[in-house]
């Protein structure tokens, strides 16, 4: 099993604040928590469905977070706060292990993956955007059994998207698009190996962005030394 300490040291190569400087983008910003949690000895993340009464993503299952506001103080600040609204979780019973650099949803925003731990124990109540909540061992965004994946041409871009499906408690979800992928790379890292089903090209530039995110903090800290 992995440790906490070890999820935290290998997230911790890839913290950055750089979702902050773009608090100005033009198509808005937003973050959304990956709650990490232990079930059973196995790292498990906590996912979100949404419900009929929000505006987009209508069923889709989402990590909590939503768009920047104002007041927000960065971008752990966003994704904490919408947890809470979302699920009535804590915020001072969320161990933040890091942020990651911000990756652009369809619509064009950025979106900050803030990863922390949560108590085990924890027990969602869901608002009226949520209809549901589950969790399923991390590691799964990485194997072949329950994915699949299609080709898909988005304003005439080539694009691949991801399909997890999982089955817990009777029921069935399929996670996908946006949030398969944030949950692929997080897996990637704190299990420092590449999935067993092939990827696109957009999720291996992602990849070599945290690794120059990784060599800028690490020449950062190294000068700061100096």
């Amino acid at each position: 099993m992995l440790s906490k300490d070890m999820v935290r040291s290998r997230l911790q190569q890839y913290n950055t604040s750089d979702g902050d400087r773009y608090r100005g983008h033009p198509l808005g910003t937003a973050a959304v928590l990956v709650p990490l949690l232990y079930k059973d000895g196995d790292l498990h993340v906590l996912l979100t469905v949404r419900s009929s009464e929000v505006r987009s993503h209508k069923g889709d299952v989402c990590f909590p977070g939503g768009k920047t506001d104002p007041e927000d103080k960065d971008s752990t600040h966003t994704a904490l706060r919408e947890s809470e609204e979302e699920i009535k979780l804590p915020p001072e019973d969320i161990d933040v292990l890091a942020r990651i650099p911000p990756i652009p949803a369809k619509d064009g925003m950025l979106v900050t993956p803030v990863i922390g731990f949560i108590p085990d124990s924890f027990k969602a109540t869901p608002n009226n955007e949520v209809d549901d909540v589950f969790t399923m061992p991390l590691e799964n965004f990485l194997q072949t059994e329950g994915h699949s994946a299609g080709d898909i041409s988005w304003k005439g871009i080539p694009a691949t998207l991801h399909y997890f499906q999982y089955k817990t408690n009777g029921k069935t979800f399929v996670t996908w698009g946006f949030t398969a992928m944030v949950a692929m790379i997080v897996a990637a890292v704190i299990y420092k190996r590449t999935p067993d089903f092939d990827l696109e090209n957009s999720m291996d530039s992602y990849i070599e962005s945290l690794r120059d995110a990784r060599s800028k903090l690490y020449a950062t800290r190294n000068s700061s030394k100096m």
